[in-house]
């Protein structure tokens, strides 16, 4: 159906949603290698997650479509209003994975909607999300440890994500409450990463985040002495990058819990009312603790302290 074809995909803005399509990619790539996959991606954040994809020809970030290359068909991976204007308007054959499912997880829905299309029901499938970093993305990395005096054979490196992306879209709101439904307070990571200084001082709480998530991260500098603060100074390959440094990875239900899936580091997910079902850790990690409350607030420094020390 896809061999020797060229097939153009929308990828969703959000970096979570994104990398959640990437097993789905590959098994389209995997069945029909001589398929061309071209990506509309509906934000930089989303480029970023697939750059150096060996399963992806080109990406182009929101393009004019007068100019568009013609492809031999469409295939509308998310299905978000956005995505479906886009592939509407190239006038092409379009398959579309149906509406949300609750109860399945959104990259193995993905996944069985492209077995569903290739007819592949009971082929084996590579789960595992798809990022790739090269050499100069580790070497980002380690510039920045190199300027906040990090021993990266002696210190213990805990990295810890203190946004998400609903912040950047109501950044003003927020910063007036210093909270957000979706993350764990910032009062909370205020206290673990004194706790842990007083646990162990070679412990560094390296926190992540997005630009709009700046000012929470140099308030946490000034709040306590062990912060490396990555907080937006770099890219989705780099984040993965720094993955591979750390010991462990604290994280709410953002896009970069799922980056730290996509590394194997040792995950501590920490949970209020999001679905866990469908946006929880994918695939289910070996080195997962999940910690899940009526509300994000309702988690306490004690069992995240005790879960990071459990780790160590």
């Amino acid at each position: 159906m896809f061999e020797n074809k060229s097939v153009v995909m929308v990828t969703p803005a959000r970096l979570g949603d994104t990398l959640m399509c990437t097993p789905a990619i590959h098994l389209l790539k995997q069945a029909c290698p001589s398929v061309k996959i071209d990506i509309i991606a509906l934000s930089e954040l989303s480029a970023e997650v697939l750059r150096n994809n060996p399963d992806v020809n080109h990406v182009f970030v929101r393009p004019e479509l007068d100019m568009f290359p013609s492809y031999d068909r469409g295939i509308n991976i998310h299905n978000g209003p956005e995505a479906q204007q886009y592939l509407n308007a190239l006038n092409i054959p379009l398959d579309t994975i149906e509406s949300n499912d609750p109860q399945i997880h959104q990259a193995e829905q993905a996944i069985l909607f492209m077995q569903k299309l290739l007819s592949l029901a009971n082929c084996p499938v590579e789960k595992h999300y798809r990022l790739f970093s090269n050499e100069e993305d580790y070497a980002h990395v380690e510039a920045i440890f190199r300027l906040h005096q990090v021993d990266l054979e002696k210190d213990i490196l805990i990295g810890c994500q203190i946004g998400c992306h609903s912040i950047a879209k109501k950044r003003f709101a927020f910063l007036k409450k210093l909270s957000h439904p979706k993350i764990w307070p910032f009062e909370h990571i205020v206290e673990l990463a004194q706790k842990l200084h007083a646990y162990n001082p070679k412990i560094k709480l390296v926190i992540t985040g997005s630009n709009s998530e700046k000012v929470l991260g140099k308030k946490l500098e000034k709040r306590a002495q062990n912060i490396i603060n990555f907080i937006g100074q770099t890219t989705v390959p780099q984040l993965y990058s720094l993955m591979k440094y750390l010991k462990l990875f604290i994280s709410p239900d953002t896009g970069l819990m799922h980056v730290a899936c996509a590394s194997n580091v040792p995950l501590i997910a920490l949970f209020g009312h999001t679905s866990l079902t469908r946006t929880g850790p994918y695939p289910r990690l070996k080195d997962l603790t999940l910690i899940q409350g009526p509300s994000m607030d309702a988690i306490t420094v004690t069992e995240v302290f005790q879960a990071v020390v459990t780790k160590l």
